[in-house]
């Protein structure tokens, strides 16, 4: 089985120019496309989802318990967990044989980021009822 990602480092363009990927190649999927993908496929998207998800939830009561810096933690996650998915687009794109495109990376991550948002005010004003 080959690692997609081995280790959180700052990816650089094939042509070494200190860019990362180029504009107009491969993008990652949104969510709305991510909910189209065929069931077998969502379900092993689901899992790396709940998988990620535990990973930081122990790693924040580790961080917790030893009144370190939650939402220092928490910030730096965030970063690494963008390195980590840079870093699979990358590898998408290699495998493709096309440059990643930075500028829908960015994109797509911002709309997650209000995806995820949107979702967290549901979810407290779901609890409020």
């Amino acid at each position: 089985m080959e690692v997609a990602v081995t280790r959180v480092d700052r990816p650089s363009s094939p042509d070494g120019d200190g860019e990362p990927g180029a504009a107009g190649g491969l993008r990652p999927y949104s969510i709305a496309e991510c909910r189209d993908l065929d069931a077998q496929l969502r379900r092993e998207l689901e899992t790396l989802d709940y998988e990620l998800r535990g990973i930081v939830n122990r790693l924040l009561a580790e961080v917790d318990d030893a009144k370190g810096d939650a939402p220092t933690f928490l910030r730096a996650s965030a970063t690494v967990l963008l390195s980590v998915a840079a870093g699979l687009m990358e590898t998408a794109a290699e495998r493709a044989h096309e440059p990643a495109d930075v500028a829908a990376f960015k994109d797509v991550a911002e709309d997650v980021a209000q995806w995820a948002r949107s979702r967290k005010l549901r979810e407290l004003l779901a609890a409020e009822e």
